[in-house]
């Protein structure tokens, strides 16, 4: 197996999409949610998804092979925002959702984007970058080659961004209520794939909330290109 690690909102779910349609590899998670159970058996699939910090992963699967989803901060924590508005904690305010995410006081938010960035780049064997996903899919898929075996893909299969948005996708993201009603998993999903494009911070982050993020994630910012 190898780890599929990521700070949330920054493609780990379109990631394993594209896996899983032209592919065919399924994938599991590992997290600490109270409310939703680890499978027993999540190492025995070739993928596994988290967004915890690497020392929070079980210790005799720390040294597994791992690639790194980084998307700018801003981008990231918008989306969370309103994830959290719309999924997690439906009626939520978007400012203070926003606040919260960039402050993330006592470790909250997965350690926080710098703190999560900074350890996964440093222990990755594999970056990709959000940004150059959305842009050439399989050709960054693709790229797994160099740490796992990889089929022939189906490109005739290859999901977009607005077809995971209005249609069933294998994987949809964790969260929120519990849901079995088809009617509820299809808004569900529509509210998931919210927009999926790179600068969304730009009409979304008011300036004040830009300064406050950038005096918290310059260096990490800095460090990975993004400015």
């Amino acid at each position: 197996m190898i780890w599929l690690a990521s700070f949330p909102r920054s493609g780990n779910t379109f990631f394993r999409n594209i896996l899983f349609e032209v592919y065919g590899i399924e994938s599991s998670e590992f997290h600490m949610e109270s409310d939703k159970k680890v499978l027993k058996n999540f190492s025995s699939y070739p993928v596994v998804k988290t967004h915890l910090l690497p020392h929070q992963l079980p210790k005799d699967l720390q040294s597994m092979k791992s690639v790194y989803l980084i998307r700018d901060g801003r981008d990231a924590l918008v989306s969370i925002a309103h994830h959290r508005k719309d999924i997690i904690a439906p009626g939520s305010n978007y400012y203070k959702n926003l606040a919260e995410a960039i402050l993330a006081r006592g470790g909250s938010f997965f350690g926080g984007w710098s703190v999560n960035v900074e350890k996964w780049v440093n222990k990755a064997d594999l970056v990709i970058r959000y940004e150059d996903l959305i842009k050439d899919p399989v050709g960054q898929v693709e790229r797994l080659r160099e740490i796992m075996e990889l089929p022939v893909p189906n490109l005739k299969k290859l999901p977009t961004f607005e077809s995971l948005k209005k249609g069933t996708p294998q994987y949809f993201g964790s969260g929120g209520k519990k849901i079995e009603n088809t009617a509820q998993k299809a808004e569900r999903t529509n509210k998931f794939f919210r927009r999926g494009i790179a600068g969304s911070y730009k009409d979304e982050m008011p300036k004040i909330f830009q300064m406050l993020f950038w005096l918290k994630n310059k260096k990490q910012m800095k460090a990975n290109k993004y400015s």
